[in-house]
């Protein structure tokens, strides 16, 4: 079984906005920079990190090491909902929004990606990672954005990609999987050990 962490990128403006945050490279703001500084104390030993080439994720994994720029990794791409809050997204696209909320992975945003195309390519990166290691026993990281590893771990888990946000984590957070490489894109070569782990970050 090989260990892999997958580590959500540190806290934007956007973040705290509540803007639609896709592909746009926001970097990192001052909280987000101190969480992933926090994070270099408390993060896992890997041996190889991949990562998302947008600045927020991207900055986030050089903090665990020295990141392989993977560009299967972006956010969802949010189309014509990119960098709205939900009072402005609400205004503009009423149907599209509540019809996102109640379930994104059967809504097409204009412009934009499905969940479903997300997951697919998440999962298409995934493999090419996890064969990219064979031979090698050490942990990796894999550092995306939440929608993104949201999708990949519902198509691991064997989830309904409805079930989204039951794999919702914090800002510098980072899920713990043990994976056998010989099934290692399906419920049968993955197992969940831990979600949503953070001790560098502030409790209640």
């Amino acid at each position: 079984m090989v260990t892999v962490h997958l580590l959500r990128h540190g806290q934007t403006a956007w973040n705290i906005e509540r803007r639609f945050l896709g592909r746009t490279d926001v970097d990192l703001d001052t909280v987000g920079e101190a969480q992933v500084a926090g994070l270099r104390a408390v993060f896992p030993q890997v041996g190889a990190v991949y990562s998302s080439p947008l600045r927020r994720a991207w900055r986030t994994a050089q903090a665990v090491g020295a990141p392989i720029a993977t560009a299967g990794l972006v956010e969802m791409d949010m189309g014509v909902l990119e960098g709205l809050s939900g009072a402005d997204a609400l205004a503009q696209h009423a149907d599209l929004l509540v019809a996102f909320r109640a379930d994104p992975s059967a809504v097409v945003i204009p412009a934009g990606e499905t969940m479903g195309q997300v997951a697919e390519r998440m999962l298409g990166t995934w493999n090419a990672i996890v064969a990219g290691r064979a031979g090698s026993d050490a942990p990796i990281a894999i550092v995306s954005h939440q929608m993104a590893m949201s999708a990949l771990l519902c198509r691991l888990t064997g989830s309904p990609l409805s079930d989204y946000k039951h794999f919702t984590q914090r800002n510098t957070a980072w899920t713990t999987l043990a994976v056998d490489p010989s099934a290692a894109s399906g419920p049968a070569g993955v197992r969940v050990v831990a979600q949503d782990q953070a001790p560098h970050l502030p409790t209640g």
